[in-house]
């Protein structure tokens, strides 16, 4: 009897296990500007491109391309025309002259919408040295690596840290001031327990503007502010805005920072 009423609970929780799909209101589309100018150490920083996306609905796995656009950076008495790959809305150039501390000025044109933004062209200190450890991360053991850097005295400096690994598919961002380390040494650190001997970790350090720091730390403290009782996420806007109708202007931002760049091999 009991397997009998063990089968008629099993059939009851399957049974409602039907998918349902709530009909959401969506908003107008708003334009998404992926602008990451950066110029890496060792290089000329002419070959850059722009990605632009326009705001998926709930339901859609994939951002809307927005093709078709006319896109342009002006500074240092040039002008750079980015050109699409295919209908990719990726825009490429290869002819960018990249000048440290040069304020540059962004212009899209996207169906029938002018959209534009400032950004100045910031640099970055080198990596001085890397080393490697061990540490104990939540009971495990697991292999931590520290990249390091002399922040430059006298000079506010804001940093952007990025981190890509050979296990990860996904890199991994920290932003950062020189308010307590002016003129010191610091360092940016990835600790992972899976990391093993052979595996390799790539640091990334983009000099970047305190405009661009405020946003990108807003930005991550809402990714990871999850959990049942984290605050709802909320649109954060860069530094982009509409021309032709200021009252919608589109998401993300241009940003220019001089990169430097080192990977390591775990030992």
């Amino acid at each position: 009897m009991k397997y009998l009423y063990l089968l008629i609970v099993v059939s009851m929780l399957t049974a409602c296990e039907d998918v349902i799909d709530l009909p959401l209101k969506e908003g107008p589309k708003k334009l998404v500007i992926d602008a990451n100018i950066n110029w890496k150490k060792g290089t000329d920083g002419k070959e850059q491109s722009i990605r632009l996306t326009q705001t998926a609905g709930f339901y859609e796995n994939t951002a809307p391309i927005a093709s078709g656009a006319s896109v342009k950076i002006s500074g240092n008495g040039q002008e750079t025309i980015f050109t699409e790959d295919g209908n990719s809305g990726i825009y490429k150039t290869t002819n960018f002259n990249p000048h440290i501390n040069e304020e540059y000025t962004l212009s899209i044109v996207y169906n029938s919408e002018n959209f534009t933004a400032k950004e100045t062209l910031k640099s970055v200190t080198e990596i001085t040295d890397i080393e490697q450890s061990t540490e104990s991360f939540f009971g495990n053991e697991a292999v931590r690596v520290d990249f390091y850097y002399t922040d430059p005295a006298d000079e506010e400096n804001y940093y952007l840290e990025e981190f890509s690994t050979s296990i990860n598919y996904l890199n991994s961002y920290r932003v950062s001031r020189d308010e307590f380390i002016n003129g010191n040494e610091n360092s940016g650190f990835e600790i992972d327990e899976d990391l093993k001997t052979g595996e390799t970790i790539t640091f990334r350090l983009h000099g970047i503007s305190k405009n661009y720091h405020d946003y990108l730390a807003l930005l991550l403290a809402q990714t990871e502010n999850g959990g049942p009782f984290g605050t709802p996420p909320a649109a954060v806007l860069g530094n982009c805005s509409n021309l032709t109708k200021p009252d919608e202007n589109p998401l993300g931002y241009f940003k220019l920072s001089e990169v430097t760049e080192e990977t390591y091999t775990v030992q």
